[in-house]
């Protein structure tokens, strides 16, 4: 007998991984095709910025003045040791 409650995870997981293995195996859409291609001149181009940007191994100088320009001032004021 089989008790009601109690899944079976496992007979989820392989069902789920059969879906995704077969939707793979379809033949790709239009839409599809599209999607893969905006992704590929998407990667392609940010692999380009990296190689033009960071050409050396160096990296950006992040700092304190950096951060504070990028994150923005406080929408707090700060609290003095008075209180006020």
């Amino acid at each position: 007998m089989h008790s009601r409650g109690k899944g079976r995870p496992l007979g989820a997981i392989l069902s789920s991984l059969a879906a995704f293995l077969a939707a793979g195996a379809r033949p790709p859409t239009p839409l599809a095709k599209a999607i893969v291609l905006v992704l590929v001149i998407k990667l392609i181009g940010l692999a380009g910025i990296k190689v033009f940007m960071f050409s050396d191994d160096t990296q950006p100088v992040v700092d304190a003045t950096a951060m504070a320009r990028a994150i923005g001032p406080s929408a707090f004021p700060a609290v003095t040791s008075n209180g006020r």
